[in-house]
């Protein structure tokens, strides 16, 4: 038996629980306990298993693996710290329509939604979120902790460094480089490297913030 626990309680993590029951659904030893949560939530208002606790104060039980549902990334990546520490398993949550080379490598915690392509020799790092249809070509390399969402596409050779957020829409020219915690705006068009840190917009993409 595994006892699915998700980590916050907002939309994602709504997302997340749909996703987990596309991929287990069928499965009698796969159940969804719940969800973690530091902040107010009414998620059982929508229909949905309650919050178990706070992250800090969840004691881990025998059967428990976890995945994310935390959007932003830098939060996402301090609340699995915390579970990591205190010795928890994750999964992948993986939704049957998508395709995916057999030369790809995944890590650990990830969750790729419908219809998404994963061409040869594409690395997806752990804790990264993929939303549906999003496309990455050969040779993709996405870090940990990232999160792409819904209609994005990558050409081949393209590498996103840790921690960076990709919005709907954009499009990454061939062999660019994301550098590090930086933000892709919906509906932009990469067509030069992206330094760490900053905040790139439009058709073609520009610096806005850094």
């Amino acid at each position: 038996m595994k006892n699915l626990v998700i980590l916050g309680a907002g939309g994602l993590a709504r997302e997340v629980y749909d996703l987990a029951n596309y991929c287990y659904g069928n499965d009698p030893d796969f159940k969804i306990r719940g969800f973690l949560s530091d902040g107010l939530s009414n998620i059982e208002s929508y229909g949905y298993p309650p919050v178990l606790s706070t992250v800090n104060g969840y004691e881990i039980k025998q059967d428990d693996v976890f995945v994310s549902g935390i959007g932003n990334v830098m939060d996402r990546k301090k609340v699995v710290e915390i579970i990591l520490k205190k010795g928890g398993q994750f999964i992948n949550l993986i939704h049957p329509s998508v395709v995916i080379s057999p030369s790809v490598r995944l890590g650990t915690g990830i969750a790729i939604k419908a219809f998404n392509v994963l061409a040869s020799n594409v690395i997806i790092g752990d804790f990264t979120f993929l939303q549906s249809s999003t496309i990455c070509g050969h040779d993709v390399k996405i870090g940990n902790f990232c999160h792409v969402n819904s209609f994005s596409f990558f050409a081949g050779c393209v590498t996103v460094d840790d921690l960076v957020t990709i919005n709907a829409g954009t499009r990454i020219v061939q062999s660019k480089h994301i550098g590090q915690g930086s933000v892709i705006g919906m509906g932009s068009v990469v067509i030069k490297d992206v330094p760490g840190g900053v905040k790139v917009f439009g058709n073609p993409a520009r610096i806005i913030d850094e």
